[in-house]
């Protein structure tokens, strides 16, 4: 009697532990359903007027970051003497007739805004990197904790916010290794290009065909990362473990993700443009003072922006 009952117990307990195994292919058309169930990405238009409306809304609380930051910019690595001297240079290329002035002019603003005008020794460079690392680290816990509905003040971010800052250093390593190949390229395509011995037609041709590769290697890879910055500053988090779940975020949604990150430059770079052109050309004398306020509240606005499509793709 014994015999009999424990030999269908044990048929149970296989039968019980016997689960099938799904294939790749499966799995992956698995995922790909879980990600279209997920509420859809706001568009880069929509996002952008979400972003405006949260810089409306806690307006005080980060505004006081951003002045905060300001002061110390301009006391420990101001750059407002090679920010005029820049602008000279453009504001000379805007007066020259024809369009290659304008190429020139439209190419120095845009390194400009791209560098938001890092100061020109060595020293000053280090310390705006340093105090844009750490005012990054201000923002995000800042908008964290804005958006669960928390109260903040200015003073309680700055000191609240530095726990993660070696695991949001280690990150920030990451994606500069995942930018080296199109640093290469951009380096090897830049060679090629100037070079009086060695440049043609097809060799520069090539060497163009190899940069867009590189970069799109690069995009890919950063794509995802970039938000290991705002995963890795949650309590206790890994490094490794923010970027492979910033992986699993944009998967399947990669390329949605891309475009609505290159809108964000573009509208920065616009805004930027429409409010200090003129200003170069009839009051260049508040120039600089006007593109450095510029430059603090563009990295608020692309940080806010950067969260705000976070927060959609865990939606």
């Amino acid at each position: 009697m014994a015999k009999e009952v424990k030999k269908p117990a044990k048929k149970r307990a296989a039968a019980a532990g016997r689960t099938r195994q799904l294939t790749k292919k499966q799995r992956k058309s698995k995922a790909r359903q879980q990600v279209r169930q997920r509420q859809p990405l706001p568009g880069s238009f929509r996002l952008t007027w979400q972003v405006l409306a949260t810089l409306k809304r806690y307006w005080k609380t980060l505004g006081g970051i951003v002045l905060v930051y300001l002061f110390l910019n301009i006391v420990f690595a101001s750059g407002i003497s090679n920010i005029s001297s820049n602008f000279d240079t453009i504001k000379s290329d805007l007066q020259t007739t024809g369009g290659h002035g304008l190429w020139h002019a439209a190419g120095g603003f845009g390194s400009l805004v791209a560098t938001s005008g890092a100061g020109s020794s060595a020293t000053g460079s280090a310390l705006q990197s340093v105090l844009f690392i750490l005012e990054s680290l201000v923002i995000i816990w800042a908008l964290r904790h804005l958006l669960s509905g928390q109260p903040v003040t200015v003073k309680l971010a700055f000191y609240k916010s530095m726990a993660p800052l070696i695991p949001f250093l280690l990150v920030i390593a990451v994606i500069i290794i995942q930018l080296l190949p199109v640093t290469i390229g951009g380096l090897v395509l830049s060679v090629v290009s100037t070079s009086i011995f060695t440049s043609s037609a097809l060799a520069t041709i090539f060497t163009a065909v190899v940069f867009g590769l590189l970069a799109a290697w690069s995009i890919y890879m950063v794509s995802a990362s970039v938000f290991g910055l705002y995963i890795v500053t949650l309590p206790d988090m890994q490094p490794r473990q923010a970027l492979r779940s910033a992986r699993d975020l944009v998967r399947f949604r990669r390329l949605a993700v891309i475009r609505k990150v290159f809108f964000m430059p573009l509208f920065v770079l616009a805004v930027m443009a429409v409010i200090i052109v003129p200003l170069i050309l009839y009051a260049s004398s508040v120039v600089p003072a006007a593109f450095y306020v510029l430059s603090m509240l563009a990295i608020l606005f692309v940080h806010t922006y950067l969260y705000s499509l976070y927060r959609g793709l865990i939606a």
